[in-house]
């Protein structure tokens, strides 16, 4: 059997969903985590300052770069 492209996403999306079900919140908080580390693993410093300005604020940026400096 060959499925569609809407039957094979639907299948992509049911199969999505077992998977968290089956998760605990640590396992879906690992994930998050691993998902948005992937996604900032190739930004420079100042596209990193661009990003949590823009979402939070340069205070924000200021603590974060503290953080990992002191």
């Amino acid at each position: 059997m060959t499925l569609s492209t809407e039957q094979l996403n639907q299948l992509k999306s049911n199969y999505a969903n077992e998977i968290i079900d089956a998760m605990d919140l640590n396992d879906l908080m690992m994930m998050c985590h691993d998902l948005i580390m992937d996604s900032y693993m190739e930004c420079t410093e100042e596209q990193m300052q661009e990003e949590v300005e823009d979402l939070y604020s340069e205070d924000m940026w200021e603590q974060l770069v503290e953080g990992v400096t002191n």
